[in-house]
């Protein structure tokens, strides 16, 4: 990142987390990663040994069916859940030891989230809600205003930067979370099923602007989704089946 950059990297190395050079130089690797819950006596394995390396820039959907894995894989990516076995690297490092507060440090620095509900804040406006992930980081709101600007843009969301979300419609919603998604330039950015609230047209415009991230800005991007057309847009993509890979094309 150049001087002009709003957000500084993550220094993996002060929070001790370890190097592994069998991650090589892949952003997401797994390895062997499996989860399981338990419901009573019941065991479910949401995902089963799975390996796969996915590297700067790719544009990566997965696919399979509904209780395949794919959510569950994308929780596990983003820290919000912890594998039962096997071990997640990214960019290099092991996240095997980290820490609730470390993965929250990550997740505001290194990783973008676009859901499928679109989990603004009610009560602020489009411009306050793109601006959250900077303002968590203490930034000044000079510097806030001009990125948050930038983003907008990029949505095609600036005239509508006053307005509240239950003002807009489900596709500019949508945009709105991917600008807030993309506002602090991560090198990740996750995305669960982010075109299943919204018609053809503007789930065409949410993938275009995923697959934008990754062409152009060099972003890791990860989808899952059910959408067909989603996923022949994306670079690579990955099937899931009873939890585990199944095919790559």
């Amino acid at each position: 990142m150049n001087a002009g950059e709003i957000m500084n990297e993550v220094q993996f190395d002060q929070m001790r987390v370890s190097q592994d050079p069998r991650a090589g130089m892949a952003v997401v690797v797994l390895q062997q990663v499996s989860k399981i819950f338990y419901r009573g006596a019941t065991v479910i394995h949401a995902l089963r040994d799975v390996s796969v390396q996915i590297g700067r820039g790719e544009f990566c959907a997965l696919v399979g069916p509904s209780g395949s894995g794919k959510s569950t894989l994308l929780h596990l990516l983003a820290g919000l859940d912890r594998p039962t076995s096997g071990e997640i690297f990214l960019n290099g490092h092991s996240t095997l030891e980290l820490t609730d507060d470390q993965w929250t440090a990550i997740r505001r620095t290194e990783i973008g989230i676009v859901f499928q509900a679109f989990h603004l804040v009610p009560g602020l406006t489009v411009e306050e809600n793109v601006a959250l992930p900077l303002r968590l980081q203490g930034h000044n709101r000079r510097a806030i205003r001009a990125r948050v600007r930038e983003m907008l843009d990029l949505v095609k969301m600036g005239h509508r930067a006053r307005h509240r979300p239950y003002e807009l419609s489900g596709g500019e919603q949508q945009r709105v979370a991917v600008a807030r998604a993309f506002v602090h330039r991560p090198r990740l950015i996750i995305a669960d099923e982010p075109t299943g609230n919204l018609d053809s047209r503007n789930g065409d415009a949410i993938v275009e602007l995923l697959r934008h991230s990754a062409r152009t800005f060099g972003r890791t991007v990860v989808l899952a989704t059910h959408s067909e057309a989603a996923a022949c847009a994306a670079d690579r993509r990955l099937c899931l089946h009873d939890g585990q890979l199944v095919m790559e094309s």
